[in-house]
Parts: C-alpha cells; structure tokens; sequence
C-alpha cells in the first residue's frame, strides 16, 4: 500500500486525484494540504506541509508556486520524494527543484 499526502488537495485536480485514488487498492491518501478548508475528505488535511505530522511514501503536488519552496524543503528534511505537478514556477524555483532531486 502507498501512502499518499495530495498537496493541494482542495484544488480541482488535488479532488480528482482523491477521487482517483479512493478506486485504487495499492493506494491511499493519508493526509491533504491545502490553505482552503471547505472540503471535507476522508483524510485530514493541514493548512500547510509544515504542520502535517502524518508519516507518508510520497507526496503528490497540485498546489501552488508559492507553496513548492517550503514543500521542497520538507521533502529533503524528510526524504519523502514528490511528484511536482504544479506549474509556473520561476527559473529559482526550478533550480531549486533541480537541487532538490539529487538529495
């Protein structure tokens, strides 16, 4: 079983990819992130990656740019790889995301 956090998990494709993964046996969402908490999903969900506390294999990424910096960083603390889908970052960002995969 793979456990999952959604980073971003409120947004239109974090709420697909929930909805993908509740018909998925090999995976399971253990916990979202997200600033928006109008949405109730069968997982909890923190309003940023700092606060969860919720041990997972990997994190799938539908945020925002402004949220892929401290993401990159929990995920190097923690050594948790991420499956970056958001979009628009700037060429710092992406450096970072480059830096970020060889650790």
């Amino acid at each position: 079983m793979i456990r999952v956090i959604m980073n971003g998990c409120n947004g239109k494709m974090g709420q697909c990819i929930t909805n993908i993964c509740k018909d998925d046996p090999e995976i399971t969402i253990v916990a979202g992130v997200d600033v928006y908490q109008g949405i109730e999903n069968d997982y909890p969900v923190f309003a940023s990656i700092g606060e969860c506390d919720v041990e997972a294999d990997v994190i799938i990424d539908f945020s925002n740019a402004s949220a892929v910096e401290g993401l990159l960083d929990y995920c190097v603390e923690k050594q948790v790889p991420v499956v970056l889908c958001t979009t628009g970052l700037s060429e710092e960002q992406l450096a970072k995301v480059e830096e970020a995969s060889k650790k």
